[in-house]
């Protein structure tokens, strides 16, 4: 899938492609990497059928006054514009973008019109679902996602009891072989969702941050391979480092780039960025760096260094 933003939020031109496995978003705030993460969100809300022109205005550049966004996947090819001050937006689609038409807010779309995302969005401690079954801005906490009943409204809908029960199983199973490599917890649902470690069980709440978040990206990414079905599940993990230890980092890159949904992980931080650098010979990895409006692949040692100097107080520029 690719995706091209011209005059969206801050970036005045940006072609990012992602493929199955790890993507890394790596640039400072207010350059853009939340930005591609709304215009999946659009998309993924047009995959459910509305045309939500409100949400591509608010995404338009306010100084260049229009802008547009191009999906493109396999010989699908979607193009939404907009300019500020005219009434609704503009669609082009088809394989070689045949035809065209004016959409509202709240016009309903041809199922020909549609991108094919679903898109699980990670926040601090909750994930967001767009694009599938779900009741769309509500937030998912990792006890919520994995709870059978919810869970079941979600991917159960034609499936037998005890073929979802086995579904349930096997996705609990994928979790905690990582988990517990890990960390040496693992996940178990009872009355509630609680951590097991050897005999005990701890509720969420007295587990360490970082183990609770770490759990919630492996359930995230797992589960989105298992439920976009007909659509490209895209998981974008905000603030991709927040609250994990070095080691957990390590771990989680080494696993999502072997996922065979699209994972964005959105970051601050130089040790992720290298990290992916080192990695990129292995496959199903890459990396955009945002700033000054646009992205690029080229590693500049500065990017480092100004991580560095923003630690230890010394400007090393």
């Amino acid at each position: 899938m690719i995706l091209t933003l011209v005059n969206i939020g801050p970036l005045k031109e940006a072609r990012v492609e992602l493929g199955r496995g790890l993507t890394v978003f790596y640039g400072p705030n207010a350059s853009g990497k939340t930005t591609v993460a709304r215009a999946l969100r659009l998309l993924a809300l047009m995959n459910m059928g509305v045309a939500n022109a409100g949400e591509l205005m608010e995404l338009i550049n306010r100084v260049k006054r229009e802008g547009k966004i191009v999906y493109e996947d396999g010989g699908s090819v979607l193009e939404i514009s907009y300019a500020l001050g005219e009434r609704g937006a503009w669609l082009k689609f088809g394989g070689v973008l045949s035809g065209e038409r004016r959409v509202y807010a709240n016009d309903r779309l041809e199922s020909t019109d549609r991108p094919r995302i679903a898109m699980f969005w990670i926040l601090h401690d909750s994930v967001m679902l767009y694009g599938i079954k779900a009741q769309e801005g509500r937030p998912y906490e990792l006890a919520d996602l994995l709870a059978p009943s919810v869970l079941r409204g979600l991917v159960g809908e034609g499936k037998a009891l005890g073929e979802f029960l086995d579904f349930y199983e096997e996705l609990l199973a994928k979790v905690n072989k990582y988990l517990e490599a890990f960390s040496g917890h693992a996940l178990e649902y009872r009355d509630g969702l609680y951590f097991r470690r050897g005999i005990h069980l701890f509720h969420p709440s007295r587990v360490a941050e970082g183990v609770r978040r770490m759990a919630l990206i492996l359930a995230t990414a797992l589960l989105a391979e298992a439920v976009a079905e007909g659509a490209t599940p895209v998981v974008y993990v905000e603030e991709f480092e927040l609250s994990l230890h070095v080691d957990y980092l390590e771990l989680l890159i080494e696993v999502l780039r072997r996922r065979s949904a699209a994972v964005v992980a959105e970051t601050h931080s130089g040790f992720v960025l290298r990290r992916v650098y080192e990695t990129k010979s292995k496959g199903d990895v890459q990396y955009y760096i945002f700033e000054d409006g646009t992205v690029y692949t080229e590693i500049d040692p500065k990017l480092f260094k100004r991580e560095i100097a923003a630690m230890i107080g010394v400007n090393m520029l």
